[in-house]
């Protein structure tokens, strides 16, 4: 069996999960789009054809392999991430532009070739992007019975400024997608913020860049639950432990205080994040919810293509490695994990890589691996 990787050149999840149907004896093929068309070829090829005869061929090439293959190979396809192609730096700065617009379209072509013959893809195209869209994932959520916090979307400062009153000056910012801004000494990124009334004044700040606000949270605790077919696996993450991220966890770098223990999330909400994921088409995602003080179950969000890994890297018992990489060999919607002993654990993963002096750990390993041995003996 073969599974077609689409990520990009640092994407740790990615190469983990390579590693171990590697170890299955799968055949597992990685295409990095960042660098595309650069590093390596592509090519589709579409002819007249018989009767039941594929018209359309596709033939990539392999970046941990250095080999082409063709989509008749691909079994799985694991739309890990889908990264903007980088135009050659000897370009004249005037083609740049028309370069990375044509090969992000070769992308998409190719990615909608492969989707019209029957494989297993995590997560289908159109349910992708479907996803992709918060508001159709709060309408969602809310329609299969789960509680969402109140949202606006909205570029009109005056309805921005009436929905900050309505709830008490107790207002949060989320952007519509993330982005980050690098410069020579220094990366910023968008995260959750809590507002106040300075912060609205600016009519054209507001009106420029349509946000997301939702009323500021009483939290107790939050939640991230990853769905792997109708295998759900949820972890507590303390964030009030800590005072310097109370509104969004992800700032944090791996707080211990957070503790990020295996949570037992009740059968109600459980289903109806199944029943989520069944209404958004997707076979795979990472759902973040906020626990009130009152112990009311807020959803966010979902991503359809979370990070996950780092949770096993600061509490092995999550065995989510393991976890996905059955999911994916069983090539099936309905995939439930058996809970065995792992057989792949990220540690490991990681050890394997220092031994060949590829890389080193990442902070949540160095945070983990001494607690790690502990807890596994």
């Amino acid at each position: 069996m073969t599974t077609l990787i689409v990520s990009d050149p640092w994407d740790i999840h990615a190469r983990a999960v390579a590693w171990a149907l590697e170890h299955e004896g799968e055949n597992v093929h990685l295409w990095y789009t960042h660098d595309f068309p650069q590093k390596h070829g592509a090519s589709l090829r579409v002819d007249s054809a018989g009767a039941g005869a594929d018209p359309a061929q596709v033939t990539l090439h392999c970046a941990r392999h250095h080999r082409d293959f063709g989509s008749h190979d691909i079994d799985t396809v694991w739309l890990r991430r889908w990264y903007q192609p980088q135009a050659s730096p000897d370009l004249h700065p005037a083609d740049t532009r028309f370069a990375q617009t044509e090969a992000n379209e070769f992308i998409r072509a190719t990615v909608g070739l492969l989707d019209e013959s029957p494989r297993f893809w995590i997560n289908p195209v159109a349910a992708k992007a479907r996803a992709d869209r918060k508001a159709a994932q709060l309408k969602v959520a809310a329609a299969v019975g789960l509680t969402v916090p109140s949202t606006l979307i909205s570029n009109d400062p005056a309805t921005i400024r009436a929905f900050f009153h309505e709830h008490g000056g107790k207002l949060i910012y989320k952007p519509m997608t993330g982005a980050s801004w690098v410069s020579e000494d220094k990366a910023l990124a968008t995260y959750t913020a809590a507002i106040g009334e300075e912060l609205l004044g600016n009519d054209a700040s507001l009106s420029n860049a349509p946000g997301i606000y939702q009323p500021l949270l009483d939290k107790s605790y939050e939640l991230r639950v990853t769905v792997m077919g109708r295998t759900v696996v949820a972890a507590q993450i303390k964030s009030q432990n800590s005072g310097g991220y109370l509104v969004d966890w992800r700032a944090n770098d791996f707080d211990e205080a957070m503790g990020y223990a295996r949570y037992a999330l009740p059968e109600a909400i459980e289903q109806r994040c199944l029943a989520l994921m069944e209404r958004m088409g997707l076979v795979f995602g990472c759902i973040d919810f906020v626990v009130t003080t009152q112990g009311e179950y807020m959803f966010l969000e979902v991503n359809e293509m979370g990070q996950f890994l780092w949770l096993e890297g600061v509490n092995p018992e999550l065995q989510l490695l393991d976890c996905f990489v059955q999911f994916s060999q069983s090539r099936d919607p309905n995939f439930v994990y058996d809970w065995r002993r792992p057989v792949y654990r990220y540690r490991e993963y990681w050890e394997s890589m220092e031994q060949r002096g590829d890389v080193d750990p990442p902070a949540h390993l160095h945070l983990a691996l001494p607690r790690t041995f502990e807890m596994r003996e």
